[in-house]
This record gives structure tokens, sequence and C-alpha cells, in this order.
């Protein structure tokens, strides 16, 4: 009992004064220090805003039209190539062979059957 107290008090003793790893490894690394910065260091605008946002939204309409442009291209080629009409059936008209094929003679069914 009393190996087992000492053993117990031995333990608890080490993990108190054992070093922490996250407290070694703070000694190893320098606080931040953020940038001091003002207002004085902002770009100034110039010029006119509006004659700039109009430069800018003439560059993306460039854009934009290519995009749509691209997109009825892919459309045009996807719908071509698609041949959604290829496995439709054509018009066909009733003929004698056909109708004997739904309406055979009895007599070959029987020869059929047997």
């Amino acid at each position: 009992m009393s190996s087992l107290l000492a053993r117990s008090i031995s333990r608890s003793i080490v993990k108190v004064f054992r070093q922490n790893e996250a407290s070694v490894a703070s000694l190893h690394t320098k606080p931040m220090r953020f940038p001091e910065v003002s207002y004085n260091e902002m770009t100034k605008p110039e010029g006119s805003w509006k004659a700039k946002m109009d430069q800018l939204n003439a560059e993306y309409n460039k854009y934009m039209y290519a995009g749509v442009a691209t997109l009825c291209v892919s459309l045009a080629i996807t719908y071509y190539s698609l041949d959604m009409f290829k496995y439709k059936e054509l018009p066909h008209k009733n003929t004698p062979e056909g109708l004997a094929f739904l309406h055979p003679d009895p007599e070959v069914l029987e020869d059929i059957q047997r």
C-alpha cells in the first residue's frame, strides 16, 4: 500500500515539474508585430469615376459577349452532333406483306406450331 502511494505521489510531482511542450515551443517564437498603417498611405482617387466605370464595363462586356458566343457555338455543335431525329421512324404505308405479317393464314400458324 505504501509503495502504491509513493508511486502515485512521485508521478504527480513529476507531472507538476515537467515542462509543457507548448511553453517550450513558445520560447522559440517571436510575437507578431503588425505594421502601422494610416489613411495617408491609401491611394487617392483621380479623374472621373464614371469614365473609369464605363471603361471597366466596356471590358467586362467584351468578355460577356465572348462567353455568350462560345456558349451558342457549343450548343450548336451539341445539337448537330446529337442528331435528335436520327432514330425517328419514317412514315410507312401498310403494304400487303405487312398486313399478311399482322394477320397470318391459319394454315401457316399450324405449320409453325407443329
